[in-house]
Parts: structure tokens; C-alpha cells; sequence
């Protein structure tokens, strides 16, 4: 049996798989960066996008794969007692080169989304096969570690952080459109994870007692739970959900922290030109005030810490990493945290020391700035796409039922604010025009009516929670578990031939539930 050296690395194994993804274009990813929307054209982002992820998977698997092998070739595997172990990863091995020659293989179609959900999470399963938590520094007739490769001095938890979440840090970087020189990205076991890491270094480092919280009119409900809550600060809340709103709230309220998010999860769906917001702020702010920016919605749109300097704001932006950063996947929840690249040893060590860190466990897709704009670009059109067939559809009604909101549509308030960003997203929200009718309860029976007219249409649709999937996802949503009022979230997915007759069937399933609510 040809010996393992336990204590290597595995950069050689990189080299034994597919060749690494290409570095992009510089030229392409500043174009991408700043042109504002509307000035580029959308494109099909099927075979760009299933190529690139399809080659991202492969590469993965590959190493894994050989990775898997390695550790089973340890004279320790079969002096000891690991032949289930053995017996498993061979079973895995065997279905992995069964993808990298067929649905994974160049020659192949690009793969649909249940493959390449199949493989990613087929990779974490060969990974976990070799992975410790606690990996020993040592071994003597024992297994407990692949490599052997903490140091004696060192503590080497998982929650310390390991390669992958290295890697995956740097490629979320590179996909939000973010510059390594200037900002450190910190992913996170989830979205409130993000916040949770956010509160504990505004408690830390920022807030005073008596210090004011201001907190914009749509921040998601289970953040503003939490904000609310402390009982040593100040908290208010803006008139409005609009950045003169806002200004008006800072200037009155002269808020240390300032929570906003640019794209409101709201029955408005009210958008802020997040740049110009930040901008102005500084002129009238007399004292460092926090933003912090939760860009959900707004997924890899702009950069806040891009330009000049401010000299009293100061930003600290995050993100639910289970929406679009996993292309529709749904792997399993995730988070990030982007700072300033001279606070990044603090946040380090607050994501150690209250355990936000990222699982390892779950593999995550990597691709380029520029596929990761097309998947998004394609979701704002098939959103724009819904809106616009739905209204053609009421429009020819003798009365409006139901109204499409999205802030690109002409009539938004906000439509000169939302056509700064490179993407709006694939959401758009739906209004009856009777008020009673936008509760939960009736909301949920119009779902339901909803989804049996796509099943005879034989039109993919889901219901349910979140947003970002590549199939349309319709659900009810509200600003907090107390309030019965709410409103219709539709995510719009990335197949621009079904977003005109989805918006139809919206419509027109409105009728016949408005029609059988009235008698």
C-alpha cells in the first residue's frame, strides 16, 4: 500500500482536479461595479451561470474526492476498526465520478439546479467524512484528525475558522463586488447570526448609555425585536421609509447607530439611493454615527465603503447569505459581515469568541462577479417582467383588484432611487385593493387557490418563506409576528418565458377569490 504522509497539505490536490476558476477581467468587473442600471443590457443568465457553477462543483468535487481517497489509504484505516467509513466513502466516491463523468462533464449541458444542489451537497458529505472539530496535534493507534495539521500551540476549534471558510470569504468578496484592500467579509451561521455580531461590537466598542438607536420604518422585525429590547439606549423610529425621511429623522433624532436597509421588505417597497443617503448624513451628522446597512434585498447592488472617505459616517453592512448568494440552492443557512478592513481583527475575534462562525459543513457556490450580476440581473427582469403583465392584465379590468408594486415601475415613488443599483432584485409585492383582504388568513387562501390554478397550467410555483430561487416562490409576509396585517411576496425566479403568464395568473386568480369572497 503506497504510504500517506499525514502531515501534508492538500494545495497538490488542486492541482490533480480541474484547473481553477480563471481570475476575471478587471476592466469587466469595474464595468459591472458601477454602471448604474439600466445601461446595460440583461442577459439569459442559463448557460453563463449553470456553466460556471457546473465547473466550480466539478473542480470541488474533484478534490474532495481525491482528498476522501488519501484518508482512506492511512495504514491506521484498515488496522482499525473504520470499515463502515470505508464502506461509506467508497459509495460516495463511486456517485461522485459517476457526476464528474456525466451531468458534471464538459461536454455536458449545463446542469439544473437539483444537480448541482445534489453535488454541493455531496461535497460536504465527503468533506465531513475527514473532518474533526477539535482535530488532535497528535495520534498514536487512534484517528482524530486529516491532516494532522494544528499546530501544538495553537486552539483549533472549528469556530476558529479553517480553509473553507477562508476560501469561501474571499469568493463572496469577489461576488459582491467588494475590494480585499479595503473591507474584510466574515461569513456567519446566519443572517441574524450577522446582526447578532454586529450588536455585540456597537455594545462593545460604539454605544454609551442613553445614546439614541434610529431605526428605519421596514428593518426586519426579529432585528428590531432585538434592538428594542436593550434597555440602556434610546431607541426611535423614522416618519418615513424615504432617504429625505430618513435625513430628517438623523438630523432631529442625532442617532449614534442608524439601522436602514436600501430595499424595504414592505408592502410599499420603498427604495434608497444608499451612496447619496450615506453621503449626505455626513454633512449634517456632529458625531460618528454607525450605519448599519442590511442589504438582503439588495444583494451585491452597490459597495458603501467605495469612494472617498466619509468623515463622521461610518458603515458596517450585512446580509442574509440563504437567499441569492446560493443561487437558489437553499443549502442551508448562512450570513456575512462586511467592515472595514482596520476592524477586522476585532470582528475576528468576537465571531470566535460568541460562535457566529459558519459551518464548515455546508459547501456553498462560488462564481464570478460578473455570473453572480446576471443571476440577479435575470431575477430583477422576471420580476419587472410579472409586474408588467399584471398590470396590462388589471388594466383591462373594469376595476383593479389587485396591483403589482415594484420601485422600477414609472409610477414607484421611489423609481429615480432604485435605477442607481446595479440589480433591484427578483421581489415584487402584490396589493389588494380591498384592505381587508391583505391579512394573513386571506392572503394564505389566495396562496392556496394560487398554486392549484399553476398546477392545472402546469406552471412551477412554490410556496412558502424567503426569496432568490430560480423557480418562483410566492408567500405571505409581515412586519412582525403581533400584526395581522400583510402583504404578497412574490419571488419572481430567473425564467423570463414564465414571468408574463405568472403575472396573468396573479390577476386573474385574484378575480375569482375576490368574486368568492364578496358572495
Amino acid at each position: 500500500m503506497e504510504p500517506i504522509n499525514v502531515m501534508e497539505d492538500f494545495s497538490d490536490v488542486e492541482n490533480e482536479s480541474l484547473p481553477a476558476r480563471r481570475d476575471e477581467d478587471e476592466s469587466v468587473l469595474d464595468s459591472a461595479r458601477y454602471s448604474p442600471l439600466g445601461e446595460q443590457a440583461w442577459t439569459d443568465p442559463a448557460a453563463s451561470i449553470g456553466a460556471e457553477l457546473r465547473a466550480d462543483a466539478a473542480r470541488r468535487l474533484g478534490i474532495a474526492i481525491l482528498r476522501l481517497e488519501r484518508f482512506l489509504r492511512r495504514e491506521e484505516c484498515t488496522r482499525l476498526d473504520w470499515d463502515p467509513t470505508r464502506r461509506l466513502g467508497k459509495t460516495f466516491i463511486g456517485e461522485g465520478r459517476r457526476l464528474l463523468r456525466g451531468a458534471l462533464s464538459e461536454s455536458a449541458a449545463p446542469p439544473c439546479e437539483p444537480t448541482l444542489r445534489s453535488t454541493y451537497r455531496l461535497i460536504g458529505i465527503l468533506g465531513n467524512l475527514t473532518t474533526w472539530s477539535a482535530p488532535a496535534t497528535q495520534e498514536s493507534h487512534a484517528i482524530a484528525s486529516f491532516p494532522v495539521a494544528a499546530a501544538r500551540d495553537a486552539v483549533a476549534y472549528s469556530r476558529f475558522g479553517g480553509a473553507e471558510i477562508a476560501a469561501q470569504e474571499l469568493a463572496y468578496t469577489s461576488m459582491l463586488g467588494f475590494d480585499p484592500l479595503r473591507v474584510r467579509l466574515l461569513l456567519t451561521s446566519s443572517g441574524m447570526t450577522a446582526y447578532a455580531l454586529i450588536e455585540a461590537y456597537l455594545l462593545r466598542e460604539v454605544l454609551q448609555r442613553q445614546d439614541r438607536i434610529l431605526l428605519h420604518p421596514s428593518v426586519y422585525f426579529e432585528t428590531r425585536q432585538q434592538i428594542v429590547n436593550l434597555p440602556q439606549f434610546c431607541s426611535c423610529t423614522a416618519a418615513g421609509g424615504s432617504r429625505t425621511d430618513m435625513l430628517a429623522a438623523i438630523a432631529s433624532c442625532r442617532p449614534r447607530v442608524v439601522f436602514v436597509d436600501p430595499l424595504s421588505n414592505a408592502a410599499d417597497f420603498r427604495a434608497i439611493d444608499m451612496m447619496r443617503l450615506l453621503d449626505e448624513a455626513d454633512q449634517i451628522c456632529e458625531q460618528d454615527t454607525w450605519f448599519v446597512v442590511d442589504s438582503t434585498l439588495l444583494s451585491g447592488a452597490f459597495d458603501p465603503f467605495a469612494g472617498p472617505r466619509r468623515q463622521r459616517v461610518r458603515v458596517l453592512y450585512y446580509e442574509s447569505g440563504c437567499k441569492y448568494l446560493q443561487f437558489g440552492m437553499d443549502l442551508g443557512p448562512a450570513g456575512l459581515v462586511v467592515v472595514e478592513a482596520a476592524l477586522s481583527e476585532r470582528f475576528e475575534q468576537l465571531r470566535r469568541g460568541i460562535g457566529a462562525i459558519g459551518s464548515d459543513a455546508l459547501v456553498l457556490p462560488r462564481a464570478s462577479r460578473q455570473a453572480y450580476l446576471n443571476y440577479l440581473r435575470a431575477q430583477t427582469a422576471c420580476a419587472q417582467a410579472v409586474a408588467r403583465a399584471a398590470t396590462v392584465e388589471y388594466s383591462s379590468s373594469a376595476r383593479c383588484i389587485i396591483e403589482p408594486v415594484h420601485p422600477l415601475q414609472v409610477s414607484h415613488p421611489d423609481h429615480a432611487e432604485a435605477r442607481k443599483y446595479l440589480h433591484l432584485g427578483g421581489v415584487l409585492v402584490f396589493r389588494f385593493a380591498r384592505p381587508p383582504l391583505n391579512r394573513r388568513r386571506p392572503l394564505e387562501d389566495f396562496i392556496d387557490l394560487l398554486i392549484d390554478r399553476a398546477r392545472s397550467a402546469k406552471l412551477p410555483l412554490t410556496a412558502g418563506v424567503s426569496f432568490g430561487f430560480c423557480v418562483p416562490r410566492i408567500g405571505a409576509a409581515w412586519s412582525s409576528y403581533e400584526v395581522d396585517e400583510a402583504f404578497l411576496r412574490l419571488s419572481a425566479g430567473i425564467d423570463l418565458a414564465l414571468a408574463a403568464a405568472l403575472g396573468r395568473l396573479v390577476v386573474e386568480c385574484a378575480h375569482k377569490f375576490v368574486a368568492k369572497a364578496v358572495h
